[in-house]
């Protein structure tokens, strides 16, 4: 039982601790602190830990030092003994990356169907997928003078972007409203750092794109990129878990 629990605390740890992260982002009070800072991510890194280890937080602080035996894909896939709190600090990065994902798959798309770029192609990885993409040409084209935010095709990209972006982070129902007949006219009230973070998110991939000539600004159709599927199934097993074992007793 005792080497159950310290192979899962680590993956409830990660569920509790995007929760966590989600919620910053939403909830942020300023433009600040739309993007955590290092030490709003260790603070709640932290409080997330000790929630599941059920310790204070000085023991879970020495806990998060030690190595424990932890899921690894690399050098080969398997287990292997791993800092308990790098092991958690990818979770930023993991929800950084499915963010920027969301942004950019959203922009794509919608500029594809009201300015026609971007081109079908189908999946290396598998023959029933299929790849929208831009062009590096296409990326300098959106770059220049900011159009992809700036000219009518650009802006309205950009704001469904945000808008997915904001549904992401389940922040739909307080930043997002419709208006007018037939409730037809979107309005989005947030941060100008929410705006901010989307649009250099995409801004961003289009440099890549124009640097490496190896786009990566694309879409795949019917791959799910969202964070909220595997943690809320972590965190109903968490409950469950936790449920169970104080049941037992």
């Amino acid at each position: 039982m005792h080497c159950l629990l310290t192979l899962f605390w680590p993956l409830f740890e990660q569920a509790l601790l995007l929760e966590a992260l989600v919620s910053e982002i939403r909830m942020a009070s300023t433009s600040a602190e739309v993007y955590p800072s290092a030490a709003t991510i260790n603070a709640q890194m932290l409080s997330a830990a000790a929630r599941v280890m059920k310790t204070s937080e000085s023991d879970t602080m020495e806990k998060l030092q030690q190595k424990v035996m932890l899921p690894v894909r690399k050098p080969a896939k398997g287990m292997a003994l791993v800092v308990a709190h790098h092991y958690l600090k990818r979770v930023f990065g993991h929800l950084n990356g499915s963010l920027t994902s969301v942004a950019v798959a959203a922009f794509v798309k919608h500029i594809h169907e009201q300015k026609g770029m971007g081109s079908w192609s189908s999946s290396p990885t598998s023959s029933t997928r299929r790849v929208l993409k831009l062009s590096g040409d296409e990326c300098v084209e959106l770059l220049q003078d900011d159009a992809f935010f700036t000219d009518a095709h650009g802006r309205l990209a950009i704001l469904e972007a945000l808008a997915k972006v904001i549904e992401e982070i389940e922040g739909t129902s307080s930043m997002v409203t419709w208006s007018g007949p037939n409730k037809a006219s979107r309005v989005i009230r947030c941060l100008y750092g929410h705006f901010a973070n989307v649009s250099f998110r995409v801004s961003l991939r289009f440099l890549r794109c124009m640097s490496t000539r190896a786009c990566q600004c694309s879409v795949v159709a019917g791959v799910l990129l969202s964070w909220q599927a595997p943690a809320r199934c972590l965190l109903l097993f968490h409950i469950t878990w936790t449920v169970t074992l104080r049941a037992s007793y």
